[in-house]
């Protein structure tokens, strides 16, 4: 009997750890991209066709005094959290969106909100807020910011826009 107990035991334990070896995101995929980082598009790409700003003005924006390289990610009220994790994964601010998801998903939340994206069991990303986000960040750093760390909010937004310089 106690040799059935331990034999099922074992394989409990060796099913939850293959299960949990299976289910996290390769460590690679949590990086900070990088601005080279290949993706679909750039945010830049955005800018000259969204905010129709021209190229050269669109390649420089970032490395202007202030700005840090980052770029203005404006979450609206609209917004789903399946969208978000796309659209970063789009425009190169994320290696991998699993991994991202995993990321948000497993960050402690300490600025909870109720109009904001539901993020796993207790995380919230607030809606009509501003972040500053760059694509230097790691997955780990970039769940952070969007789940305690906004820039600003805004009651109103007329262009509903996605990224700003």
């Amino acid at each position: 009997m106690v040799k059935k107990l331990v034999l099922v035991v074992s394989i409990i334990l060796a099913i939850g750890a293959g299960y949990f070896y299976l289910t996290k995101p390769n460590k690679e995929n949590f990086k900070a991209p990088g601005k080279d980082w290949e993706s679909a598009k750039k945010v830049e790409d955005y800018f000259i066709e969204r905010l129709h700003m021209p190229v050269a003005e669109a390649e420089q924006i970032r490395s202007k005094p202030g700005v840090d390289g980052t770029a203005d990610l404006r979450i609206s009220s609209e917004v789903t959290l399946d969208a978000l994790i796309d659209n970063l994964f789009y425009y190169g601010f994320v290696r991998d969106e699993k991994a991202f998801r995993y990321a948000l998903e497993h960050t402690k939340d300490t600025t909870p909100s109720d109009k904001a994206i539901k993020v796993g069991k207790d995380g919230t990303i607030d809606t009509n807020a501003e972040y500053r986000i760059s694509e230097n960040m790691t997955a780990w750093e970039m769940a952070d910011l969007l789940l305690n760390k906004t820039a600003g909010h805004f009651s109103f937004d007329e262009y509903n826009y996605f990224f700003m310089p």
